[in-house]
């Protein structure tokens, strides 16, 4: 009805544009599956005509014109037409009213039955059956209807000419328990619609017997209750439902129960696949030694005739069988328990020992490694366990999986000297079977310098370092040597060997190492470098773990005179100096004033006989008592008392009168945060015959800038240093040195653990190991101090505190986890004193957990307590 030509131009080049649309209905194109109306302006090809993808759909049906038209242009690409008018006749249609016959179907269940037009037919009386479309607006409820040429596939949409050429069918679902299936539709030849119920009659018929499909042996564990699923016992029929196959119960379990819903099942009871399906049916062992239990059963449908089983007809009860698995009350079995030696420098600086399964392993047949849990019936005494993986503290159990994996790791103290540790523990399965306890050892070694200074002589030619090794012999351990250059440069004062790697093999205690004295015939200073300890391999640091080297000028006369400063010279045996625990003893320390004429005492040696000092005397506070001296020297001119014990004493002045009531105030102190190498000396009282006065008291108070070189420190806090040629004593009070009188204070020996400070009744800690969130300090001060965030009551605990930190940011145990405005302590102290930077506080965050910093000049500023940045923290414990 639509054709262009062009003989030099294809038809998908012709182009038809429209000028005007249809005004009494639609042009449509076909887009994909839609058809879209066209606008004036829009085109379509030739080829699209040819296609039938343009069509016209009278819209107006009540008006009585019977014309339309539209006009167009057509363009080959540079050629414009004259416009163009198309016109188009409308046909009146004689459509009356719909009249529908319809007849119920038969079909049997689980059968299909084609519609026709003996059940179903529409008219309108234009003999246009084609136009009679059909919409089903309810479905049946146990069926579908589908084309006969697609089966499986349901519609909803079919026309009567469908109907007339019998490519419409029902079909039935044989699960279905109705005799009358009916669907509804609505019938339309474009004017006018009908509402229409087509009923199709089931014939309820089972032709086809139950299958037993699944039937397997159930094992239970011992006095336990287990479902019985599809898997085990399943019944299947095409044309029967679940709920219409039977299971008869006919011999009940001789050593349990056969429960439905909770309820126990007798002989004569039964139940259907559907129960089956919804896991109602449990097998309730009664936990008796028996290994095999049973009960029997038969099955059918609606017919009663019994059910296939292997493809054989079956009418007797069926025996189901249940294996009964005996409880494992072993216990897990521990196949390797060895020592664990092998020492590691974590990446944050730490030293740990992994677990493995290579040193500690437990099986268990009927357990998985997940299951195996080892239980620690004893912690480690001096280090704890931590799990890699979550980071956490390891304080009840690990896994034998954790263990395959290398997730535990056990941290060695840092601050203890202990080359050796243990924890008990007993293994379990998932049954709670445990076996007896275990001890799990621990045992490593340390390497460390034979002192913390070497020195030679250019002539000598070269510096021998001794290095040694502590504690477990029995592997090989390795560390390598760096040195850093100080006065004395590589290369133009001395020479390295070509490898810095010293080796222990197993039993090996002492290593040497030479560094080559490259003699230069120069007069010059004494010149200094330093030799570091690091990377071991299977060992630890030592304290020792850097020595400073010192070259002296072979030109000077000094390089020939023993400078070693050993003692006595009067006789008798020296004491060494790691023969008294650090706990609980004197500390002393030199003042180096930078005078050849100062002679230097120490009290585990005996004093060279150049010089006499006032006599003192130590008398025990209290209860007076008798103390019998360790060990008595007699030089002829002094004798030597040295005491050894834990108790008060006081310090009194024989050479003056007026301090012979006084009291001297001696701090014996633990401080495992003190520079390493210093030692701890046993208490010595010395009874000189010297005249009073030889070391006259000075008229003028030095000013302690010019006490000593060495810095007063939080971790020197307490120390107690004498002015050799004054005699007057000096203590560090954490910031600077103070003149110290004896009627200043009275000094006991506190009960602090190694490595804390006591101050006010408190035993305080600073953790700077590494820098942890508030939370993070808050469990470690719980969980391995044993303590609490410290807790700031007065403004004098804060001063002290501030110094004793280092005067560097740290958290206390002050928080408003809550997030409601109310403070707390982690000690559960009354909140009675605050420092805040700003007051009221203010907090960068709105709600969530705060908790408190203190910031610069000790000044307390809130934080997060999970995400803020990581600081150092102090713990404390009450005394």
């Amino acid at each position: 009805s639509l054709l262009a030509e062009d003989r030099d131009t294809s038809p998908s080049e012709l182009i038809f544009i429209f000028e005007s649309l249809p005004t009494k209905g639609l042009l449509q194109i076909k887009e994909g599956q839609l058809w879209v109306p066209l606008t004036t302006g829009r085109n379509c090809s030739q080829e699209s005509v040819n296609m039938n993808l343009l069509r016209y759909v009278h819209t107006d049906l009540h008006t009585s014109e019977t014309q339309d038209f539209f006009v167009f242009h057509l363009l080959d690409g540079k050629n414009w037409s004259p416009p163009q008018h198309f016109q188009i006749l409308v046909k009146e249609l004689e459509q009356g009213n719909i009249a529908i016959f319809m007849q119920p179907a038969n079909v049997s269940r689980g059968d299909r039955v084609v519609l026709t037009t003996d059940v179903l037919l529409a008219t309108d009386g234009t003999d246009k059956p084609e136009k009679l479309q059909y919409l089903i607006t309810n479905p049946p409820a146990h069926g579908h209807v589908e084309y006969v040429a697609h089966p499986g596939v349901v519609i909803s949409t079919f026309s009567q000419m469908d109907i007339v050429a019998n490519l419409v069918a029902y079909v039935h679902d044989n699960r279905a328990s109705k005799t009358t299936e009916t669907f509804q539709f609505v019938v339309s030849n474009g004017k006018t619609s009908r509402k229409g119920s087509f009923d199709v009659r089931v014939e309820m018929v089972d032709r086809v017997l139950p299958t037993l499909t699944s039937y397997k042996d159930l094992t239970v564990p011992q006095g336990s209750s287990m479902i019985l699923g599809p898997d085990s016992l399943s019944l299947s029929d095409p044309d029967t439902p679940p709920g219409a196959l039977t299971f008869v119960f006919h011999l009940p379990p001789l050593y349990g129960n056969l429960l439905l819903s909770g309820s126990t099942l007798t002989a004569g009871s039964n139940f259907t696949q559907r129960d089956i399906k919804e896991l109602e049916l449990i097998y309730e062992h009664n936990g008796g030694p028996s290994q095999i239990d049973r009960f029997a059963f038969t099955a059918s449908d609606s017919t009663n005739r019994g059910f296939l089983l292997d493809g054989r007809l079956q009418t007797e009860p069926v025996i189901f069988t249940i294996q009964i698995k005996p409880l494992d009350t072993s216990p897990p079995k521990v196949e390797k328990l060895l020592p664990l030696w092998k020492a590691e420098l974590l990446a944050d600086g730490r030293y740990g020992i992994f677990l493995s399964s290579r040193e500690l392993k437990a099986q268990d047949p009927d357990s998985k490694d997940e299951d195996l849990l080892f239980f620690i019936v004893r912690g480690p005494y001096f280090g704890y366990l931590e799990n890699t993986m979550t980071g956490s503290f390891v304080s009840q159990h690990f896994s034998q999986m954790e263990l395959n994996k290398r997730a535990i790791v056990y941290i060695i103290n840092p601050d203890g000297d202990s080359l050796s540790d243990s924890l008990q523990f007993t293994v379990s399965d998932s049954l709670g079977n445990r076996g007896a306890p275990q001890l799990l050892e621990f045992k490593w070694c340390s390497i460390e310098f034979s002192k913390p200074e070497f020195s030679a002589c250019e002539e000598q030619g070269s510096i021998s370092l001794e290095v040694i090794r502590r504690g477990n012999l029995a592997e090989s351990s390795y560390v390598s040597i760096k040195v850093k250059d100080g006065t004395a440069t590589a290369g133009k004062d001395f020479l390295m060997k070509p490898s810095s790697l010293l080796q222990f093999d197993p039993g090996v205690t002492k290593q040497r190492w030479l560094v080559e004295l490259i003699q230069d015939h120069v007069e010059e200073a004494d010149e200094r470098f330093e030799a570091l300890l690091v990377s071991p391999q299977a060992a630890v640091t030592g304290s020792i773990h850097k020595a400073e080297l010192l070259i002296r000028d072979s030109g000077r006369e000094k390089c020939g005179v023993n400078h070693n400063h050993q003692a006595p010279l009067l006789g008798g045996k020296e004491v060494p100096s790691d023969t008294y625990p650090e706990h609980g003893s004197i500390q002393l320390e030199k003042l180096p004033l930078g005078t050849d004429s100062v002679t230097w005492t120490r009290g585990d040696s005996v004093s060279k006989p150049e010089g006499s000092f006032p006599k003192k005397k130590l008398k025990v506070v209290g209860n007076p008592k008798s103390i019998a001296p360790s060990s008595v020297f007699h030089n002829g001119t002094d004798t030597v008392y040295t005491y050894h014990g834990i108790m008060q004493l006081q310090v009194e002045d024989d050479t003056s009168q007026s301090r012979r009531n006084g009291k001297a105030n001696i701090q014996v102190v633990s401080r495992g945060s003190q520079r390493r190498g210093q030692h701890s000396l046993a208490v010595t009282m010395e009874t000189r015959h010297d005249p009073p006065g030889r070391f006259p008291r000075p008229t003028k108070e030095i000013p302690t800038e010019q006490v000593t070189a060495d810095p007063c420190e939080p971790e020197q806090m307490g120390l107690l240093q004498v002015h050799q040629l004054t005699r007057q004593m000096f203590y560090c009070n954490g910031v600077s040195w103070k003149p110290w009188a004896p009627t200043d204070q009275m000094v006991k020996s506190n009960t602090c653990p190694r490595g804390w400070t006591f101050h006010g009744g408190h035993c305080y800690i600073l953790g700077t190991e590494h820098r942890v969130t508030w939370s993070a300090a808050n469990r470690a001060c719980r969980e391995r101090y044993k303590g609490t965030l410290v807790s700031v009551t007065s403004s004098e605990d804060m001063d002290w505190l501030w110094d004793f930190s280092g005067r560097r940011p740290f958290w206390i145990g002050l928080s408003d986890r809550e997030g409601r405005g109310r403070w707390e302590w982690a000690g559960r102290e009354p909140v009675d004193f605050t420092n805040w930077r700003t007051t009221p506080p203010q907090s960068r965050r709105k709600g969530g957990k705060k908790c408190v910093l203190v910031w610069r000049r000790a000044k307390w500023q809130i934080r997060d307590c999970k995400s803020s940045r990581s600081h150092h923290f102090v713990c404390s414990v009450k005394t």
